[in-house]
Order: structure tokens, then sequence, then C-alpha cells
């Protein structure tokens, strides 16, 4: 059983008298109820009458004591200098106002800082206000004083005995003014005076100086004298060490002033020396040049492999399918590739069951290129959507590009990668002029193409079938074309007209059966003109240039880029410069359709798995090139620059977006450098005020940021740009000169 203490039949005096015994009190002397060990934590009345007796004297003033005479032995040991940083538990503090409070305590914890508890409160206080809140003024009057002090000791002995007993205590002295000094002198064995005294300084012989450590040296650069304290170190130039700032504080100083730590802080180098050091070493030490890696380590016939490998094939060509929005170009070209077999008819059997449930029969073909739900809730391409098909002559590389203005970007960039073009109109009445007129995207993206570089071009005119294959329609259509292209830049030998349905299909891939349209037409099919087209030389043996338009996570760590090898030649293990990050990446894997997966030539849309680069730095409108030849980077650029319709005159400071390649970044129109003729590019005006509509100049264009840029007469198909403001195409350019 447990045991239990018997409170019934407790005597509690004797349980009272029993801890008297034990803590040698009573519990009734106590004033709370504590236990004795944390009694001495208490605070005691008794003790506060040692800080103050003052305060208990009716007059409320403090008692003066007599000070004692200190004789001049027990002055010099090793204790009587260190005193108490209060002087009396009553000293009050002079009134100072609120920022004079504030500047005397952060001064005061300086000078604890420096000097630690050597004086009082009352003493710093006093000299802080004496000096007027000044550190230095504050610190060179204590060290003054005690130096003094040190240095009084110091007087001249009759007799041996006096002498060697003088020479103990002056060199206690020295010790102390050693104490107060941050660092010592190398020199303190020798008994030279410091230069501009005229006192020699104490030396560890004992022969002490009569003035203070505080001497004024000359500048070097003879302005105003330069203050030299006793904890400075002088170097062999008479000069201190530590570099002395404007308000004549050391780096020393001003860096415990930041820190307010309680570390003494040692003397720093001189960093204008060590900096002169170091570019002396630098021009004594040869320098090594990097020398740029190569794309691959051993030499490749370019020449030799793209007719090895492409020698039999059909000829590669990229064309870009453009026109106003709704004018049919998404579903011309999907029932196109479904006439030529590229989709199934299961997969077109389930493009027309969905498109019937949401109402939108007729966009069954135009569900082949446009794959999105967007696109496909919307009726409108947004994207450029890309796709491989044959013909009889060509491997062909479709881009169905928006028509919408909104998405005008987009469509810059998939004719950018394109060699040819189809314009798309529409020749339902009302519908062509819509597009044609001021404000539609024929026109528009008619510039846009020829400002690119194309050259030929075939007219789909579409939706003929609404008019019952009318042949004054389309004759209409194709005077206002060919006059506008004409103005353009086409020639009419490079420019194909075709009537065509995309709906049912006539005169696509086959020869239309409709009578009304076969009695006045005889030309060719829309694949047929596309076979016609011509395609251009492929730079295969020149530098590596692509710009990427896409790009996703591959497997593992590796990322995918896609886009237009515009020129030169990529194979597995090639290394690749990534501009204008500055990376050099590994091409793990090269993609190209209906091709050798290993290899891709100036032309091909292609898609690299690449490795060695992070995530984050990848952007579209980025480069890849050869290492040993990189694209060049630049910040402002000279331009030729034709103006299209403006509403607003171009002058100097205009805002504009800058589109080249896959990149649309903001610029600034910087100079006008002169004006020029459309035609024969002679000077008309330098330095014009304005350029105004369908003029042509010379301008300077200003980037936030360094761009990927190549001039037009190094590489036509990376020399050219738009100009837009505002949603609208107002100049198309090429690349003349780059300046920074």
């Amino acid at each position: 059983m447990s045991r239990h203490r018997n409170y019934r039949n407790l005597d509690f005096d004797e349980e009272y008298d029993s801890y008297d015994e034990v803590l040698g009190h009573s519990v009734e002397d106590s004033e709370c109820g504590m236990s004795p060990g944390m009694e001495q934590y208490l605070y005691s009345r008794s003790k506060d009458a040692a800080h103050g007796f003052a305060s208990y004297l009716p007059t409320g003033e403090d008692i003066k004591e007599e000070e004692e005479a200190v004789d001049d032995d027990t002055l010099h040991q090793p204790g009587s200098l260190n005193r108490s940083r209060h002087d009396s538990s009553t000293y009050e503090k002079p009134p100072l106002s609120q920022e004079d409070e504030v500047r005397l305590s952060s001064i005061m914890d300086e000078l604890h800082n420096i000097l630690g508890d050597q004086y009082s409160e009352r003493e710093l206080t006093q000299t802080i206000i004496a000096n007027k809140f000044e550190l230095e003024a504050s610190l060179n009057a204590l060290l003054n004083k005690g130096a003094a002090a040190a240095a009084a000791a110091a007087r001249p002995y009759s007799n041996k005995a006096e002498r060697d007993n003088g020479q103990s205590n002056a060199k206690t002295a020295s010790a102390y003014v050693e104490q107060l000094s941050l660092t010592r002198n190398a020199d303190a064995n020798k008994s030279t005076p410091l230069q501009g005294s005229k006192t020699p300084v104490a030396t560890a012989s004992g022969n002490l100086a009569a003035t203070p450590v505080v001497v004024a040296t000359p500048n070097k650069n003879g302005n105003k004298p330069r203050v030299v304290r006793g904890f400075d170190v002088l170097g062999n130039d008479g000069f201190s060490k530590g570099a002395v700032g404007d308000n004549n504080l050391s780096i020393n100083e001003q860096e415990s002033k930041r820190s307010r730590s309680n570390t003494p802080v040692r003397g720093w180098r001189d960093k204008d020396k060590d900096k002169e050091k170091d570019k002396l070493k630098e021009k004594e030490t040869p320098t090594v040049t990097r020398t740029p890696a190569k794309i691959r380590d051993k030499a490749v016939d370019v020449e030799k492999c793209y007719k090895q490998q492409r020698g039999g094939e059909k000829d590669l060509l990229n064309l870009v399918v453009v026109g106003h929005v709704d004018a049919g170009k998404s579903t011309l070209m999907g029932h196109l590739l479904y006439l030529q077999g590229n989709v199934g008819q299961r997969m077109m059997h389930k493009y027309e069951q969905e498109s019937k449930k949401i109402g939108k029969q007729s966009f069954m073909y135009a569900w082949v290129l446009d794959d999105t739900e967007e696109e496909r809730s919307r009726g409108v391409t947004v994207d450029i959507a890309q796709r491989v098909f044959e013909s009889d002559k060509k491997k062909i590389t479709l881009l169905d590009a928006p028509g919408h203005k909104d998405f005008i970007p987009n469509m810059i960039t998939g004719a950018a990668r394109a060699d040819v073009a189809i314009l798309v109109v529409d020749a339902t009445t009302s519908a062509f002029e819509a597009g044609f007129e001021s404000g539609g995207q024929t026109r528009e993206h008619a510039l846009l193409i020829r400002s690119l570089g194309m050259t030929q071009l075939a007219v789909a005119v579409n939706k003929l079938d609404t008019v019952n294959w009318s042949q004054e329609r389309f004759m209409e259509i194709k005077t206002s074309l060919r006059h506008f292209l004409k103005t353009v830049g086409f020639k009419d030998a490079d420019v194909i007209y075709v009537p065509c349905s995309g709906l049912s299909g006539e005169n696509l891939v086959k020869p239309s059966t409709v009578e009304a349209l076969n009695s006045w037409y005889t030309g060719p099919t829309l694949l047929q003109a596309i076979d016609k087209m011509k395609v251009p030389e492929r730079a295969v043996s020149r530098s590596v240039r692509m710009c990427i338009s896409d790009l996703y996570k591959g497997q593992g760590s590796n990322m995918c880029v896609g886009g237009k090898l515009d020129t030169g030649y990529v194979q597995n293990g090639d290394r690749l410069l990534l501009l204008p990050h500055g990376e050099v990446v590994t091409v793990k894997g090269v993609q190209v359709e209906n091709a050798e997966p290993s290899t891709a030539f100036a032309g091909d849309p292609v898609t690299l798995t690449i490795s060695g680069v992070d995530p984050n730095v990848l952007h579209v409108g980025d480069f890849l090139c050869d290492p040993s030849d990189p694209i060049p980077l630049a910040t402002r650029v000279q331009a030729r620059i034709v103006l299209f319709n403006i509403k607003v005159p171009l002058i100097e400071g205009t805002q504009v977006d800058f589109h080249y390649q896959s990149l649309t970044e903001p610029a600034k129109i910087r100079k006008l450098v002169s004006q020029v003729h459309k035609t024969n590019g002679q000077i008309v005006k330098k330095r014009p005020r304005a350029l105004v509509n369908n003029s042509a100049g010379l301008i300077e264009i200003q980037f936030t940021r360094p761009l990927c840029l190549e001039l037009f007469r190094d590489y036509k198909e990376l020399g050219r740009f738009m100009l837009r403001i505002r949603g609208a195409t107002i100049a198309a350019g090429l690349v003349t000169q780059i300046l920074n």
C-alpha cells in the first residue's frame, strides 16, 4: 500500500518548527511565498541606497566628495587607470534636443567600441558636447588626454635608482598608450621621431614624447594637412596605410560606423594600390584567348552528303497559305489533303459527325488543320498548322496561317518559314471587296509575303461555285489583284490564278467536271500550280542558322526545339550556340518528316532534341548557330524601309513593334537618316523631319536588348523584318548595317 500522511492527527506547530530548523527562518518572516533560492533575485531596497544616497536628502543636492591625493607611484599602477563609466548615480546629462540625444548616443556607442570602458559617462558626454557632436574630434580629444597623462610621468632623473624606477613607470604608461591603439607601429623599437613632430614619441627604451600622439603631416596633394592618429600605422613614406575619406575619417572608422561592431577593425590595405598591382599583373601575365568551339569534331562534305541523301528525292517546298479571314483557307487545304490521301476515310467521317453535333458541318475539312478546341469552337485559325504531303514532283510542307487581324504576328512567323505562298480570296459577292479594300487582310497579307522575300504566288479564287462559276466574277477579281500585286512587286509571270471550291473539292487535285467551269477555264489545278513553282536554292554549305519557333519538353531532361533550318547542315552530336544567351548545346536527335532521322539540311522544317541548357533560358525567337561563326547581336541597326498605307507620318522617337522571324520585340525609331527613292534607292533628302505614306527611307532602329540579326547582303533569308504600330503593318525593311 502507498503511504499517506496522517493529516487528521498532524501537529502543525511541530510542522512549522521543523521548517525553521531546516530553512533557518519561519514562514511568517518572509514577505512573499517564494523559495529562498529565488529570493536572491528579488529587488532589495537596501541595495538601492548604495546607488544614490543623495536622493534621501531634503535639498536634493549631491554630496561633493573630496578628491584624494593620488601618489605618482599609485597613479601608474596597472589598475589605477581603469575607471568606472559612472562618476555618480545622480549624474544628470544636460538638457538636449531629441536629435542631439540620438547623435550623442550614437557617438558614445562608437567611442565605447573603440576605447572600451576607460572613460566615464560624464567624461564622454562632456567631451562629445564640447566637440559639437563630432566623432573624430571627440576621439582625438580623449586619446590626447590619455597620451598626455601618460607622458606627464616622463621627467629627468638625478640618479640611477630614480632612472630605473622612472623607466619601469614609463613602460607602464607606454603600455597604456599602446592599449588604446588598434594597431602597433612596426618600427616601435626605433627612436626615430614621427614626421612633422617636434618631440619624439615614446619608444620601448622609455623615452616618452611630451606632446600627444597626434601629428599633422602635409597631404600628398599639398592641399591641406592630413591628420595621422595614434592608432594609424605609418608606412615607410610617413603616411598612414589606412585610406582617409573626404570627411577626414579613415576607412576603418567608416566601416566601424556602418557595422556597429564591438570588435576593433584592423587596418585595411590600400585598394587603389591593389588595383594598380592587379593591372600590372594582368599586363605581365599573357592572356589566353578562348577559341570558339567547333560544331563537330570531324569535317563533313555537306555538298556530297546532300547529293547522296537528297539527290534522288523530290524537291522540298515550304508553302504558306494566307488570306482574309473566312476566305476558306483551312477548308481548302484540308480538302486537298483528304483528296491526296493524307487523311483517312474513318478520320474524315469522325470530323463530319463531330461538326454536325455543334452545327458546323461545313467546317469538317477545316478540322484537318484546326485541331485545337478553341479553333474548332470559334471557327477561326489561331496558330500555324503544319502538315507534310507529296505531289507528283515535290514534297510540300504546308503552313496554314491565320487570317484574322489579331493574329498577324502568328501569320508573320509562319510566312517567314515559307518559300512560296498561296493567296486565298473569297469570290462570294461583296466578300472579296471586304477583304481587299482598306482594312482587309488580303492587301496586308500580300504585302507581308512579298516583303518577306517571296516572289512566287498562287492565287486561289475560292468559293466560285457560289456565283455559278461566273467567268465575269473571276476576271473582275483577277484584274483587281493583278494591278495591286504588280505595285507590290510580284511579276505577272510568277503569279498563277486558279478558280476552285474548297467545300466541293472542284479543281483542287483533279480537273473539274463541271461544265460551267470547263467552258471557259483550261488552266492547271491548284496542286498542279504548286508543282510549277520553283524551289529556291538551298544554302547547305553555309554556317548553321535556325530560329526557334516552337519548343517543348522532351524525354528525360532534354528539350525539343522546332523551326526551319535556314542555312547549313545539322546531324546528331553537333554542338550549337544558343544566342543571345551564349550557351553551347548538344544535339541529341534530329527529326525531319519523311527524311533520314539523323540529318537535316537547309530548308528542312526540323525538330532538334538538345541537351546542356536550362529550359528557363529557352524562348521562341532565339537562334541556334555555328559556334565558330555566331550570328551577330545588335542593339542598334541601320535599315532601309518602305512605308505602306500609314495615317500618321513616321518621325524620330516613334515606338514600333519589330517583327523578325519568330520574334516580336519593341523598338524605337532613333534617327531618320535620309529619304530614298523607292525604285533605285537614290537619296532624295537628307535628315528628313518625317517619312510620309508610300515613301522609302534609311533609318536607325534602337532595341531594348541585344537581338540576333543578320545583314541582308550576307543572308537574304534573315535580313528582312516588319514594323507594326497598334495592330497595323506600317513598313517592311532590310537590315543594311549593324551599328551597335
